[in-house]
């Protein structure tokens, strides 16, 4: 896929939280950037009927929605089971059941990304002052 450098000015806190996301799924910062973006503007017959209704569900939200879309975060529990299969990932080969934890918790993780990419999106296209 052709691709077209872009400078975007984003406050350093949202970066921040790029770069923490992108390690965590052993990504570069500009394909999960890209990846975030092809979501939050997705091309319908491209996504899973299930992750449209999603989005749809999200573009739905009001402003407070919104905003509680984008600061959700993935559950305590979950976080800390993902990155411990990360680190385990790194230290030996997962088992078929770590490995099928780990896929589920990377899908639940990146789902979560996709709505509040979608969320931020909206508050920036709906409410440009509260994006910052």
């Amino acid at each position: 896929m052709a691709s077209s450098p872009v400078v975007v000015h984003i406050p350093q806190s949202v970066y921040q939280r790029l770069e923490r996301a992108a390690a965590r799924l052993k990504k570069p910062v500009d394909m999960l950037v890209a990846e975030t973006l092809e979501a939050a503007l997705p091309d319908d017959g491209d996504i899973p009927p299930e992750l449209v209704a999603e989005m749809k569900a999200v573009e739905q939200l009001d402003k407070a929605g919104l905003q509680q879309v984008v600061a959700t975060d993935m559950k305590h529990e979950e976080q800390e089971s993902l990155d411990a299969l990360l680190d385990t990932q790194n230290a030996r080969p997962l088992t078929p059941e770590e490995n099928d934890q780990l896929e589920t918790l990377r899908h639940e993780y990146e789902r979560l990304l996709l709505r509040k990419a979608r969320a931020f999106a909206l508050l920036a296209e709906k409410y440009p002052a509260s994006a910052n």
